[in-house]
């Protein structure tokens, strides 16, 4: 008799794990027919243990085991993967069930038998584990990677092997497949989460019965699809934070397919205009070579203006006006930038200089205009709540309110003033509820000619055609987010507008001499890099540290016992503890704790070579109950 662990292959209210006995023979990344709470479903082996070996752990359970209906006759996910999916569920301190299930895209789970019995129909090829997986840094302007990406699909199709160009977003995979299936549509595929069932149904069928090699162009997920003759594997605009899931797990995309490349033994390239500086370090600190002279250079012909902003307060400054009425006097688009959505992204008390903030949870409110433009209402983007535009000061009582900051609201007021004939388009979280709704509003826009686009980062993932002229409308507004990696960050903002726009950046900034502008200007980022990364190893930052971060929300009461609990916990570790960047969320408070640790001690050996996870940390934070909530690599540390 065994003890059978499973992730179920569908969608369920249970994310917990899931237990069941059999007495088939059964093995980790079968698959079975299970039943939970009545229902039969498929569901992916996690774990076997015998059943004689763990009779004390039955005992003690407060429920029956379910027997296994079936086992199924081969599974569709090969062992490369599940070993992958395993370890890269280890490496961010996730239980095996989570990190499956966040590995695996929903049209596989849903259509399971079909592409199943469709996949089992074809052999597997053996192309051997002579060579060592090859790592490699391609860091190119966008058009010369499009070069290299072309020959290196006519190189490997010549000698039957796939390519498999794996990207953080939808409209990515949309736009890469567009420029790289001309010319070979029959052999190209593109997935993503938001494509149709029926078409991605289709396309799997296809993908699955082509004979000679493709190319696969698809968000991380669809690695689970990837055929035996694989050879090289591509994470382009590695910079890209949407690689890592929002929810949990806190999974890395970018990691996940490192591992997988190396069990398969394919050729593994990281790329992108400007690689993440965790990366470029990556070439001294663990000898990963550069597949290409690693350019630095801002090879861009148009023009970047620097407009100080002076004394007085601005949305857009003289000049900035000027040159928005320029181009859309010859009919010309353009496009503006604001970090953040609202008309002001903070605002404070004049007479006590207090933070307006969320009653409920603390959070800095943020003023919005709302959609009728006749209403403004402050909104906690942290947990929705409503507040009048006529809110008082909860410190003082005081009427005396002055909103800072430069929101797309606040551009759009100002500009609609000033040039109230022009068609002015918004974008932000705000207006565009949905990916249909972004894109048909860059969509309107881009047919027109002489109008004007606001909007925060989200809308460059949007563009599709080049912008004459971009305005950043404050540069120094950038600085407001407790990033460790801000100054990294900023730099691939700028990077992405230079790529978006033809002719003319506009900065406008009170602090022209910020290192980052400097480096802008001169148009190489080697300097910039070299101190960033020097800064870092002084403070024990990333990468010459792994952090690990470990938050926690609860009442009052709770918060107290939860520090003390961390402190007691993870005393081997040196934990640094401390109060939330906004200290309530929904009424409840917010504790962090932070462990630093060489990257040898908490990595997987396909990454960093003779490295490990440390066991006794690692089984200290999955036994943390639900309430903490585990981050491995955090964007941010407050």
């Amino acid at each position: 008799m065994k003890i059978v662990t499973v992730v179920p292959l569908e969608k369920t209210a249970f994310s917990g794990i899931l237990t069941y006995f059999t007495a088939k023979e059964i093995a980790p990344g079968n698959v079975a027919s299970v039943t939970l709470r009545n229902r039969k479903m498929l569901a992916l082996v996690v774990s076997v243990d015998d059943a004689s070996g763990a009779k004390s752990d039955i005992k003690g359970m407060d429920f029956n085991l379910k027997k296994i209906l079936d086992v199924k006759e081969s599974s569709l996910f090969s062992k490369e993967f599940f070993e992958a999916a395993l370890e890269t569920s280890k490496y961010f301190a996730a239980s095996p069930n989570r990190g499956l299930s966040a590995l695996i895209p929903a049209i596989l789970k849903s259509n399971y038998d079909k592409i199943s019995a469709l996949k089992k129909n074809v052999p597997r090829v053996d192309l051997g584990k002579i060579v060592r997986s090859e790592k490699l840094l391609l860091q190119t302007p966008m058009d010369d990677r499009i070069s290299i990406y072309k020959t290196l699909i006519r190189e490997n199709f010549a000698i039957k092997k796939s390519i498999f160009i794996i990207l953080p977003t939808e409209e990515e995979v949309k736009n890469f497949y567009e420029i790289l299936s001309k010319g070979i549509p029959q052999f190209s595929f593109a997935f993503y989460s938001g494509m149709p069932d029926k078409k991605a149904a289709a396309s799997i069928e296809k993908l699955i019965k082509e004979e000679h090699a493709v190319l696969i162009i698809a968000t991380a997920p669809y690695l689970s699809l990837a055929r035996d003759d694989v050879g090289v594997i591509i994470v382009e605009h590695e910079s890209s934070t949407a690689y890592k899931t929002v929810s949990r797990p806190h999974m890395d995309m970018r990691v996940f397919a490192e591992i997988y490349a190396a069990k398969i033994n394919a050729r593994f390239i990281l790329s992108d205009t400007l690689l993440r500086f965790e990366t470029i370090a990556r070439k001294d600190e663990h000898n990963v070579a550069a597949m290409h002279p690693m350019s630095f250079r801002l090879e861009w012909g148009g023009v970047i203006d620097i407009v100080g902003k002076g004394d007085k307060f601005k949305v857009l400054t003289e000049f900035s006006i000027q040159e928005i009425k320029e181009n859309l006097s010859k009919k010309k688009n353009v496009f503006i930038f604001s970090l953040r959505k609202g008309l002001a992204t903070m605002t404070v008390c004049r007479d006590c200089a207090t933070v307006v903030g969320c009653p409920h949870c603390g959070a800095p409110v943020v003023l919005y205009l709302s959609k009728d433009g006749k209403k403004r209402m402050f909104i906690c983007n942290k947990c929705k709540n409503e507040m009048p535009e006529d809110t008082f000061c909860r410190a003082c009582t005081g009427w005396n309110l002055m909103p800072l900051g430069i929101g797309t609201d606040t551009v759009y007021e100002n500009l609609k003033e000033l040039m109230p004939d022009v068609k002015i388009f918004k974008l932000d979280k705000e207006s565009a509820k949905t990916k249909a709704g972004a894109a048909r509003i860059v969509k309107e826009f881009e047919e027109e000619h002489g109008a004007v686009l606001i909007g925060t980062e989200m809308a460059l993932f949007y563009l599709k055609n080049n912008i004459p002229l971009s305005i950043i409308s404050s540069f120094d507004s950038l600085w407001s987010i407790p990033n460790f990696r801000m100054s990294e960050k900023i730099i691939q903002l700028i990077i992405l507008l230079i790529s978006k726009t033809d002719n003319k950046l506009v900065i406008q900034t009170k602090n022209t001499e910020d290192p980052a502008i400097r480096a802008i200007m001169q148009a190489n980022m080697t300097q910039f890099i070299r101190d960033e990364l020097a800064d870092r190893k002084d403070l024990d930052y990333p990468p010459y540290k792994r952090f690990i971060k470990v938050t926690h929300s609860g009442e009052k009461r709770d918060a107290i016992q939860a520090k003390e609990s961390l402190r007691e916990v993870f005393k081997d570790f040196a934990p640094e503890i401390f109060s939330g960047f906004v200290g309530k969320v929904n009424n409840k408070y917010i504790t962090n704790m932070l462990i630093k640790l060489d990257p040898y001690q908490w990595s997987i050996p396909e990454i960093i070579p003779n490295s490990k996870i440390e066991d006794h940390l690692y089984k200290i934070l999955l036994s943390l109950p639900t309430d903490f909530e585990v981050i491995v690599d955090p964007e941010d540390l407050l």
